[in-house]
C-alpha cells in the first residue's frame, strides 16, 4: 500500500465531478487500499477519491455503527432530521465551520467487488457520508458553512 497526497481546496481538481466506477478491477482495489492507508495516516474519518486526485465516485468512511466502509457509486435514497454541527475537512486544513446536514440517511452503494448494499446511517456517520458524497460532486463543506 502507498500513502497518497491529499489535494487542498486551492487545487482546481477538487471541484471536478467524479465519474461512476464501472470496472471493479484490481486497479480499483489498489486505489482503495492506498486510500485506507492515506486516511489512517491523516487521522480522518472520511476520504473521497477526488481528494487524492482520482475522479471516481468512491470513498472510505470510518463509521461508528458499521465500521470502515468503502462506498462506491453511492446514492442517498432517504435523508431526514436536519441538524447543524461543526465540520472540518482534510482538504481544508485549519478551517472548521457549522454545516446543516441530515442526521439520518439510507444509502445505496457498491463495494469493491461491485456488490450492491443498502444501509442506514445515523448521526456523525450520516454526516460523514454526505460530506464525502459532496466531494464527488465538486462541493466542499466550506461552500455550506452557515454564516
Amino acid at each position: 500500500m502507498a500513502r497518497l497526497t491529499i489535494i487542498k481546496q486551492d487545487n482546481p481538481l477538487i471541484r471536478k465531478h467524479s465519474k461512476p466506477v464501472e470496472d471493479f478491477s484490481p486497479r480499483i482495489h489498489t486505489i482503495l487500499d492506498d486510500m485506507h492507508e492515506t486516511l489512517l495516516h491523516a487521522n480522518g474519518i472520511g476520504l473521497a477519491a477526488i481528494q487524492v486526485g482520482i475522479l471516481y465516485r468512491m470513498a472510505i468512511v470510518m463509521t461508528q455503527e458499521h465500521g470502515t466502509l468503502e462506498i462506491i457509486n453511492p446514492v442517498i435514497k432517504t435523508a431526514k432530521r436536519q441538524r447543524t454541527d461543526a465540520e472540518g475537512c482534510l482538504s481544508c486544513p485549519g478551517i472548521s465551520g457549522r454545516v446543516r446536514r441530515p442526521h439520518f440517511i439510507t444509502l445505496e452503494y457498491q463495494d469493491r467487488h461491485g456488490k450492491k448494499h443498502t444501509k442506514d446511517f445515523h448521526g456523525i456517520d450520516a454526516v460523514c457520508c454526505c460530506h464525502e458524497i459532496d466531494h464527488m460532486d465538486g462541493i466542499l463543506f466550506i461552500d455550506k458553512i452557515e454564516k
